[in-house]
């Protein structure tokens, strides 16, 4: 039996995120109207709508979804130097040995590059390619346009939140 995975770990922790959603669940008293659910469902429908394209997006160019998380994850990474395996596991919210098994991956397929931290030789690093970032930014100008369809969707789609016409489910 591997005691490993039985073992919290800081992944395991509540995110900052995680603690202010709850706190404003807890403070939302006011009832739900029918016009919540419809945001509700409509939100989710859009983030889906977007997911399926970013997906699809990825595979007509080569990658898998995953892939693709990675490299948009190593560039969008806003610490000092190239990020460590621990600092895309929390970006991706994956764990530490799913990022490693998929950083493999991308490297065998010659999208990103690992090396040491010189400052910790047990920390893994990692970086883009060349042929990483000519996907990623092909990608990336994809998903500009399609982000600003979606947020003009969103703006429609929450709009009902802040209306004071509301009326709760009776």
């Amino acid at each position: 039996m591997n005691h490993d995975q039985d073992a919290p770990s800081d992944q395991d922790a509540p995110s900052d995120q995680a603690r202010e959603s709850d706190q404003a669940r807890e403070s939302d008293r006011e009832p739900l109207a029918d016009t919540d659910y419809r945001v509700l469902a409509g939100f989710r429908s859009a983030l889906r709508r977007f997911l399926a394209f970013s997906e699809q997006a990825a595979v007509e160019h080569g990658l898998t979804p995953n892939q693709h998380q990675l490299l948009l994850a190593i560039r969008g990474f806003d610490g000092a130097g190239s990020p460590s395996t621990s600092d895309l596991a929390t970006a991706l919210q994956l764990r530490l040995h799913s990022v490693g098994e998929l950083a493999d991956r991308a490297a065998e397929n010659g999208l990103v590059e690992r090396h040491r931290d010189p400052d910790d030789s047990r920390r893994a690093l990692l970086s883009i390619t060349d042929l990483g970032y000519a996907k990623l930014e092909t990608l990336s100008r994809l998903h500009r346009t399609e982000l600003r369809v979606f947020q003009s969707e969103l703006s429609q789609i929450l709009s009902p939140l802040t209306g004071a016409d509301r009326e709760p489910i009776q």
